[in-house]
């Protein structure tokens, strides 16, 4: 089999070197070469022949979809897979959509990340077993739910929201809660994204 060249993508140093001494303990699978940020991984993606990318979201700077989205228009014979901190399946499906070809959780075990890297080689499109056991809600928000989802995704509080739509923040509040068990989502960033990808507000910025 021959080697993978495989290039990191990650603004932590010990999740690179940590990640790295798996990856090599596979025979066929050679890391070389890192980067902090999106810059830092296009320069070196100029100078090196790589084969695959491992690519962070939530970098300073340019995010990890934005580089994705570069990535696959300058290089698209490139394998890219995603290794994120957000779990849930609507922003799996964002990194999808947006060019990579796989996506795995950093709450994976490490060999989920082989197992997908191999699959992705073999010209599949693949994701760790969190996304894919994951079950999204596909229930459909109601017209409140919504209207309280543009309101905090755009920027206001619970306060603010519960003034502009003429209900208490106990309402908003709880209606929150709802909102998010239906979408499965867990933090006000994921929230923010599926809006965002709704086409409801603009993309909110990485963390």
């Amino acid at each position: 089999m021959l080697q993978c060249k495989i290039l990191l993508v990650d603004d932590h140093a010990a999740v690179r070197a940590g990640y790295r001494r798996f990856i090599e303990m596979e025979k066929h699978l050679l890391v070389a070469g890192e980067a902090s940020n999106a810059n830092d991984a296009w320069a070196l993606l100029e100078q090196e022949k790589i084969d695959l990318a491992v690519v962070d979201i939530s970098m300073p700077g340019q995010s990890g979809f934005e580089l994705i989205k570069r990535l696959r228009l300058k290089h698209p014979t490139l394998k890219i897979v995603v290794l994120s901190m957000h779990d849930t399946p609507v922003i799996a499906s964002k990194a999808i959509e947006q060019g990579a070809n796989g996506y795995v959780t950093k709450s994976s075990p490490p060999e989920e990340l082989i197992q997908v890297i191999q699959r992705v080689l073999g010209n599949q499109v693949a994701s760790s077993s969190d996304i894919e056991n994951a079950q999204v809600n596909v229930e459909v928000l109601t017209a409140r739910e919504m209207d309280i989802v543009r309101s905090l995704t755009a920027g206001a509080t619970i306060e603010q929201t519960a003034i502009s739509l003429g209900i208490s923040t106990k309402t908003v509040s709880n209606n929150l809660s709802q909102i998010r068990q239906k979408l499965n989502l867990q933090t006000d960033f994921e929230l923010a994204f599926w809006a965002w990808n709704k086409g409801l507000n603009p993309r909110p910025l990485s963390t």
